[in-house]
């Protein structure tokens, strides 16, 4: 099975199908991270659409695969918040639209394989500041090091670090109330 990096290589390369293949790997995850964000799956997808965008047309110099990840959330998260900065009051979604959109979360939460204990973790983290979502996701679920998340993030690595373990400190007490240990997860 091909990687995203092989894949951006091919891409630089010339060959325009293997964008579809990045496409196929990190979209989920984009979606997801991006949604954190913006709370309205059209949106994210509009935002992780026009992140992938940039990065064909950009094509920048990367190392390996996670700085490809790194780049990629890094647009997702800076397009996010100018997307959020330019919306200047929320619209109430009603009931149906909301268990819509609930829907289509627990299906691309199942198409990532997640199993209920990430799935409970990913819910719990939804209820978190935005930073320590976006650390932990980061960390956890794209498995990025603090000095890749403290590039996406903008921060120093030190702050990095402070946020992670402060977003793990928080976290815990989330699945604590809600009955879950920490082992479990």
């Amino acid at each position: 099975m091909e990687n995203g990096w092989e894949s951006y290589l091919r891409f630089l390369e010339g060959d325009q199908s293997a964008l579809k293949t990045i496409v196929r790997l990190y979209w989920d995850s984009m979606l997801l991270f991006t949604n954190s964000y913006v709370h309205n799956l059209s949106d994210a997808e509009d935002i992780a659409q026009e992140a992938l965008i940039k990065l064909s047309i950009k094509r920048p110099h990367l190392v390996h695969e996670n700085q490809l990840k790194a780049y990629l959330f890094k647009i997702c998260r800076n397009l996010a918040i100018n997307h959020m900065k330019k919306q200047k009051r929320h619209v109430e979604m009603s009931q149906e639209i909301t268990e819509n959109i609930e829907d289509e979360m627990q299906e691309i939460e199942t198409r990532m394989e997640l199993k209920d204990s990430a799935q409970a973790l990913h819910r719990a983290m939804q209820k978190l500041k935005l930073e320590y979502r976006e650390i932990l996701y980061l960390r956890y679920f794209e498995q990025l090091t603090i000095p890749e998340c403290s590039k996406v993030m903008k921060c120093s690595e030190r702050q990095a670090t402070a946020i992670s373990y402060q977003a793990r400190q928080a976290l815990r007490k989330i699945l604590e109330k809600e009955g879950y240990s920490i082992e479990n997860i």
